[in-house]
């Protein structure tokens, strides 16, 4: 492996960010190991703060308005790691507490969010005491600032980007899990958290950062795609035993995941998935991938046979045979397969190299703004500025149009429309009677309304109109005699209109 000598001189500090040695190293079994409470810092481009920045930072004592629910957070902190159970919680969790709460009194733009401390408890626990401020506070303007806006809107733009991943890697993937939701919201806790919430080892999330900082922030969305990807075939056995409800629950969880060097080891909370014991088969599969395209993914099997490969990390099961045969003795549902995080991590770069951020499917600057953290994190803009962008959500992600999505729709039906003429007839004519319906409910509601403040609008006087009548018992019984003989009389113009058709 090329040596990994950091660069020291101002100039060098974005080539060093972008040092293609450092990258290669993040996707090997252990990460940056050791050297990451010195590369962190680095990546971020975090200097320790002066003693002059500490006490000033420490003076500030205006409370946050969000500083309940960081209590609350930090209260419950540290439950995974760390592990050693004669260790004192308390103490670490009211250090993170007072780190989480210096930075936010310090930057009282950003907003704060559930599991922003499982992302800080991470640096927390890595860093040593003098660089975790600056690092964490460097984290939060120029990482995590989309999602620390007045709302999570800048994350659900994630989840789009990730859904056209999906689509242009995988449709049949795709359109499967699309049945299930509309977005892929089980992946919504991994792109806010950076899996920081979910993976049940120090370790594993330490690997995790190394990955995610040494690239641009888009990289969180090509790794929750390598890990759906992954989970593929537990998908697809779930839809053969027609317990395609369950897809939810199991894509929420993480599959058991190893850096080679621990033991596997699933989180306590998820254990309804066993783990099937290891086989000798340990090979990988293999992903059908669909050629980089400017228009819609291809659907038909012609493109499938052509289409490149990229390969899925080796798992037990590795196979959809080795399911079949599981499935006797896991009734509750299907094996959890175990998954190397380097293969993980090699598969989300793999995704990036086919289908990077520019790609046209993908979408990603119709989605995310100009001043997303996607676009702005290594553009050199100072702290305060960054503070200042999250007071403008609508430069930081566009509302959806799914536009695409219509049309293919449309496509489809269009399509079927096309085979079956006396179809179309039956759609157009079943659409025009919904749509004269709809104008006869609220010609009638109108009537309703009108009649009713007419008759009473004198007999009430001086009682205060409408919303007053309709609290007095007797009026209110007048109203519904009214209310049914008028919906009668529009209810017989109905008819008489359906008649006529």
């Amino acid at each position: 492996m090329q040596s990994n000598e950091l660069k020291t001189g101002p100039e060098e500090k974005r080539s060093f960010e972008q040092d293609g040695d450092l990258r290669a190293l993040s996707v090997q079994p252990g990460g940056f190991g050791e050297r990451r409470a010195e590369l962190w810092p680095k990546l971020l481009d975090a200097e320790p703060p002066t003693k002059a920045e500490t006490k000033e930072e420490e003076s500030i004592e205006e409370p946050h308005p969000d500083e309940r629910q960081i209590r609350l957070d930090t209260d419950r902190s540290f439950v995974l790691y760390p592990v050693d159970p004669s260790d004192d919680k308390a103490p670490l969790q009211e250090e993170l507490h007072q780190l989480i709460v210096s930075i936010f009194r310090k930057r009282r733009k950003l907003s704060y969010f559930q599991g922003y401390h499982d992302i800080i408890s991470v640096l927390f626990l890595t860093l040593p005491v003098d660089t975790r401020f600056t690092t964490a506070e460097k984290m939060s303007l120029h990482r995590l600032r989309d999602s620390m806006g007045a709302s999570l809107e800048p994350t659900l733009g994630l989840l789009r980007v990730t859904r056209n991943l999906l689509r242009i890697c995988d449709p049949p993937y795709a359109e499967l899990l699309e049945r299930n939701a509309p977005l892929p919201f089980y992946a919504l806790s991994n792109l806010l958290t950076l899996f920081a919430h979910d993976m049940p080892t120090l370790p594993l999330i330490q690997h995790v950062f190394d990955y995610l900082l040494s690239r641009e922030p888009i990289a969180i969305v090509y790794l929750c795609a390598a890990v759906l990807l992954a989970r593929k075939d537990e998908v697809h056995w779930l839809e053969e035993q027609d317990e395609e409800g369950m897809v939810h629950s199991l894509l929420s969880s993480l599959p058991t995941i190893t850096d080679e060097e621990e033991t596997p080891k699933v989180p306590p909370e998820e254990d309804e998935y066993l783990p099937l014991e290891p086989d000798a088969d340990e090979g990988g599969s293999q992903l059908a991938v669909y050629p980089a395209q400017t228009s819609e993914p291809p659907v038909n099997d012609s493109d499938v046979t052509a289409a490149a490969s990229i390969p899925l990390p080796p798992s037990r099961p590795s196979s959809p045979t080795n399911l079949v045969e599981h499935r006797s003795s896991s009734p509750q549902g299907p094996p959890r397969p175990t998954i190397p995080l380097s293969s993980l991590l090699q598969t989300a770069d793999a995704l990036y190299a086919q289908y990077p951020p520019t790609h046209p499917a993908l979408h990603l600057s119709s989605i995310m703004g100009p001043q997303s953290v996607i676009f702005t994190w290594n553009t050199h803009i100072p702290d305060d500025d960054a503070e200042a962008m999250v007071a403008r959500p609508d430069l930081v992600v566009y509302p959806e149009v799914d536009e695409e999505l219509e049309a293919r729709k449309k496509e489809r039906e269009a399509a079927r429309d096309a085979k079956n003429p006396r179809r179309a007839r039956r759609k157009l004519h079943k659409r025009f009677r919904v749509r004269d319906r709809r104008v006869v409910m609220v010609a009638g509601a109108v009537l309703v309304l009108g009649v009713a403040m007419a008759v009473y609008g004198q007999k009430q006087g001086q009682r205060g109109g409408l919303l007053d009548m309709l609290r007095d018992s007797e009026s209110r019984r007048h109203w519904i005699q009214l209310g049914g003989w008028v919906g009668g009389a529009v209810a017989g113009v109905g008819e008489r209109i359906w008649g006529r058709g």
